[in-house]
């Protein structure tokens, strides 16, 4: 009886085809990307992976250094995600790291810490007062929701729960960054000017995503902000990296602060972060909104509406 041939291609696909996770699968293949860009750049050539096979581990630590120097624009954070995915692609394609080596070899930039910058309510109102009726209910409802802007771009109609004046939100795991499910909610005020919209939508529609393609879309949101920013003269950037000082992460940041001042652990918990001894402390829904409903008029921007609320 013949042998069976099993051997199976390692390659760039190969490797995306094993993540599950749309932004885990185009983070990935961003930097897998990068590497390759850096190859054309100094050797002529994209791929070199079986290349670095023949060399010595002194040789590939050379060339992996080289490319880490080649990205000394990034943010040292961006620098080590990016090359703990690169770790794995090599790995996958057959070459291994030892700890040690990687410890004793590469040389990454320590990251320099800045005072991150506090949004606040009148900058906010700001800001999407400038905007379309569309992407200032979208910056509203990150704000009150808690949301990453990678999850709020990919979240679709049949994602919400209308029963309540606050508008439930069910994060599925597949666009989560730890892949866990949650449940969040939009405050009274996103949740009214939200509604209009849903009604010219069907259930698998796209509430905010201007692409399917998440990595576009977030970007798409990212650079509609920009241009507000530099309109308004709210484009303040921090020395170290050269970043925006409010960004679409400050929205979501604007509402862990409001709400963790009252209730630290539901903050955490609408806002997909980690808790300690998590699994032990459950609420449902209901309890989840109750204690959301106390605490809301901080989450809201309008003056008018927060002092209704009030």
């Amino acid at each position: 009886m013949a042998k069976l041939n099993l051997k199976l291609i390692r390659n760039k696909e190969s490797l995306l085809s094993k993540k599950k996770h749309s932004g885990t699968k185009s983070n990935y293949d961003s930097t897998i990307n990068n590497f390759e860009n850096f190859c054309m750049e100094k050797f002529g050539k994209a791929d070199i992976i079986d290349d670095l096979k023949k060399n010595t581990d002194e040789e590939i630590l050379d060339v992996i250094q080289a490319w880490i120097n080649y990205n000394d624009s990034l943010n040292p954070n961006t620098i080590i995600n990016m090359f703990s995915r690169m770790k794995k692609y090599l790995h996958h394609r057959g070459i291994k790291l030892h700890p040690q080596d990687i410890k004793e070899e590469l040389e990454f930039r320590h990251n320099i810490t800045e005072e991150l910058h506090p949004l606040t309510t009148k900058e906010i109102q700001r800001i999407i007062n400038e905007m379309r009726h569309r992407h200032r209910v979208q910056f509203i409802c990150q704000s009150s929701s808690l949301m990453r802007i990678g999850e709020i771009v990919q979240i679709r109609k049949r994602h919400l729960i209308l029963d309540h004046n606050n508008i439930l939100v069910k994060l599925p795991a597949t666009i989560t960054k730890f892949s866990k499910a949650r449940t969040t909610f939009f405050s009274k005020e996103a949740s009214v000017l939200l509604r209009p919209m849903l009604k010219k939508l069907d259930d698998d529609d796209l509430i905010f995503g201007s692409n399917e393609d998440v990595h576009l879309a977030e970007t798409n949101s990212e650079q509609i902000l920009t241009r507000v920013l530099e309109k308004i003269g709210l484009n303040e950037r921090y020395e170290s990296n050269n970043r925006y000082k409010i960004n679409t992460h400050s929205f979501r940041a604007f509402g862990i602060t409001a709400l963790s001042r009252h209730d630290p652990n539901l903050a955490k918990k609408i806002a997909g972060q980690k808790i300690y001894l998590g699994e032990y402390d459950r609420m449902n829904d209901e309890d989840k909104l109750a204690v959301y409903e106390k605490y809301e008029s901080d989450l809201i921007i309008d003056d008018t509406a927060k002092l209704k609320a009030e």
